[in-house]
């Protein structure tokens, strides 16, 4: 697309990933994008902020849906503001690949009548980190609690993004691998913001020129993509495989979760068998460090989102709540000698 009138010009990056919005040969705006075989996976659109409010957003994704209309490439999107256009301009609706629904459509189809144990578990792990991310970002509280809640965040999202390659990933390569290979990119980008999350936090030189709202912004859009991904891998999962073996993953997962590096390893593998041997020498590694800095790193949650579950007491290790001998006042070294 070239807009003369205002000296724009919208070009596909290859090498990067993404369309690139030109404003006199500079660029002022992108959207992330991924190939897989015929289908692309939009991901996140951004504008610089000396450029916002004059309508770049819109010209660049305009341009793109045109081109990929012409095309007649369909696409899977991630991107808020994409999915803003459409829901203003349906007649592009067509771009969407129908058998793989945009993110909130995929939301609503998969969290309809969800009960399993594999399905709460994820649910009760984004809903934790969701809630991490919140606190961390509270302007009420002070700047030492802030940063102490984010680097709580940071490990406990690391620690579930190793689990989910190690545990969810390689189950998903036998049912889809285009599933899996969208999922792996996503995890490799969300440790990578993770890394510049956290040496933002600590002082890290190389990143203390950037805006700590607009990393979380980032690291906030990759966690809300990698929890629609990875609840439709769980959707798939259970679908081929049925209730026992989801429950076998669920089982693992949870193990896995608080056994994982306490912090993100972007450039290290992430599958196979590979990725879990340097998962298992990063946690050591990682322990180290944690206990030579004394990090005050979260313990594994007393709560499943399903209290009433006696596979998520078994999960966590917590008191039944039928239990009349564990009761809301039972002493926490009574419930931490029933752990299995």
């Amino acid at each position: 697309m070239n807009d003369s009138q205002r000296n724009l010009t919208v070009v596909e990056n290859a090498e990067l990933r993404r369309y690139e919005l030109l404003a006199a040969g500079t660029t002022v705006g992108t959207l992330d994008f991924r190939v897989l075989g015929p289908r692309r996976v939009l991901g996140h659109t951004e504008v610089q902020a000396d450029q916002r409010g004059r309508g770049l957003a819109t010209v660049l994704i305009k341009a793109v849906l045109d081109d990929l209309i012409a095309e007649e490439v369909r696409i899977t999107n991630y991107c808020p503001a994409v999915e803003r256009f459409l829901q203003g301009h349906p007649e592009y609706l067509v771009v969407l690949d129908p058998s793989r629904p945009p993110m909130h459509q995929a939301d609503d189809k998969h969290q309809a009548g969800r009960s399993t144990p594999l399905w709460q578990l994820v649910h009760a792990q984004h809903s934790r980190l969701s809630e991490l991310a919140a606190r961390s970002q509270d302007p009420n509280i002070d700047g030492f609690e802030r940063r102490r809640t984010t680097d709580q965040f940071a490990a406990v999202a690391a620690q579930h993004a190793a689990a989910v390659a190690d545990v969810l990933l390689t189950a998903s390569r036998t049912s889809s691998r285009a599933d899996a290979a969208v999922l792996l990119d996503n995890l490799k980008l969300f440790e990578q913001t993770l890394r510049v999350l956290k040496g933002r936090v600590y002082g890290d030189a190389r990143f203390l020129n950037l805006s700590t709202s607009e990393i979380w912004r980032e690291t906030e859009r990759l966690l809300a993509e990698h929890d629609s991904l990875e609840k439709s891998i769980v959707s798939g999962l259970e679908q081929l495989n049925g209730a026992g073996s989801a429950t076998d993953l669920a089982r693992a997962l949870a193990k896995r979760q608080w056994s994982s590096p306490t912090r993100p390893h972007p450039n290290s593998p992430h599958a196979g068998v590979a990725g879990r041997i340097a998962h298992q020498l990063w946690r050591i590694a990682d322990s180290t460090w944690d206990e030579l800095e004394g990090r005050g790193l979260p313990a594994q949650p007393e709560e499943h989102a399903n209290r009433h579950s006696a596979f998520s007491h078994y999960l966590f290790g917590t008191a039944d709540d039928t239990d009349p001998t564990a009761g809301p006042n039972t002493p926490q070294s009574h419930r931490d000698s029933r752990r299995t």
